[in-house]
C-alpha cells in the first residue's frame, strides 16, 4: 500500500454522530491474505506532530499529510497497512486520527471520546502523542482516558466485565515530543521514563474536588492500561524551515539525539510482540 487512505467517515444521523468504515478501506482490508495484524493507532491533541510520528511508525518519511498551519490537517481516521518491518508473516497497520480538541467544549468532548473509544478498540498499541516536557499538567491531558469505562463494555460468557477492561485494552505508549528536560533523580539515580510516568500517576492526598478528579483519572489510566510506557522524544531541529518539512528533509539535517530516540521508540513498538486478535 503506497499511500494512506481514509478509514472512517463521520456524519450526523438524528443529531447523533455516526462513524462508519469507508468502502475502500473495507475492500482493501478484506482482500488481504490471512495473516496476524499489528495495529498501532496514534491519538492526541491536534497540531502536536501526531501525523509525523504516524509516518515514522509506518517506517516511512511521508504518507500521512503534515501541516504547518494552526488548523488541523487530519480529519476522521486514516490508515496505512503493509508488511511488518520486523515481524515476518505479519501485517502492520498504522492509524492516524483526528486531533483531540477543546476538552471544555461539550460537543467536542463527545466527539473526542468517540474517537478515543474507537482507537482503543481497534488497536493493540495505542500511542498517545503529546508535546513539551512531561509534568503533572500533562497528566490532565489523559483525562479522556478516564472516561472510557462509561463508553466501553466487554462481555464474556454473557457476563459484563466492565471492571476488567485492562485485560482487553491495548498497550499504551505516551510519546512526548519536543522534550528537552531530563527525568528527576530519586534515591541517588535518575528515574527511567517509565518510572517517571508512574510517579505522575500516583494518587494525591487530600479531599478537594481537583484532587478527587486527579485520583479518579489516574486510577482509571492504571486500571485500563496495565502495560504502559513513557517515551521522551527531543526536538528534531531548531531550524523552522526544516521543522515545516520533516517529511522531505534528510535525517542528516536532524539532531542525532532525535533520530536515535525515534528509531528506538518505533522499534520498541514494532518488537513488542502482541498482535490484534
Amino acid at each position: 500500500m503506497e499511500n494512506p487512505i481514509k478509514l472512517t467517515s463521520t456524519r450526523l444521523v438524528n443529531n447523533r454522530r455516526q462513524i462508519t468504515i469507508s468502502p475502500e478501506a473495507e475492500r482493501i482490508i478484506s482482500g488481504l491474505p490471512p495473516r496476524s495484524l499489528d495495529v498501532v493507532t496514534v491519538v492526541g491533541p491536534m497540531r502536536k506532530g501526531k501525523s509525523h510520528l504516524g509516518n515514522l511508525l509506518c517506517n516511512k518519511k511521508s504518507g500521512f499529510p503534515l501541516g504547518d498551519e494552526l488548523e488541523s490537517k487530519t480529519k476522521d481516521f486514516w490508515f496505512w497497512i503493509g508488511p511488518h518491518p520486523v515481524q515476518p508473516n505479519r501485517y502492520l497497520m498504522v492509524i492516524d486520527t483526528e486531533g483531540l480538541g477543546d476538552y471544555s467544549d461539550e460537543e467536542q468532548n463527545d466527539k473526542d471520546i468517540k474517537h478515543l473509544v474507537l482507537a482503543t478498540l481497534l488497536s493493540n498499541h495505542l500511542v498517545f502523542n503529546l508535546q513539551g516536557n512531561p509534568d503533572h499538567t500533562f497528566v490532565s491531558q489523559l483525562r479522556l482516558m478516564g472516561d472510557l469505562a462509561e463508553h466501553v463494555r466487554v462481555q464474556a460468557d454473557g457476563k459484563d466485565e466492565g471492571n476488567n477492561l485492562g485485560e482487553h485494552f491495548p498497550e499504551l505508549w505516551v510519546a512526548v515530543q519536543d522534550a528537552h528536560l531530563k527525568t528527576p533523580h530519586r534515591n541517588g539515580r535518575r528515574l527511567t521514563a517509565d518510572e517517571y510516568l508512574e510517579v505522575m500517576l500516583e494518587r494525591k492526598d487530600g479531599h478537594t474536588k481537583a484532587i478527587r478528579s486527579h485520583n479518579e483519572m489516574t486510577d482509571s489510566v492504571k486500571a485500563f492500561f496495565p502495560k504502559r510506557h513513557l517515551r521522551l522524544i527531543p526536538t528534531p531541529t531548531i531550524d523552522s524551515d526544516v521543522l515545516s518539512n520533516l517529511d522531505k528533509v534528510d535525517d542528516r539535517d536532524l539532531q542525532r539525539n532525535y533520530t536515535d530516540a525515534v528509531d528506538s521508540f518505533t522499534r520498541e513498538v514494532w518488537n513488542s510482540g502482541s498482535v490484534k486478535k
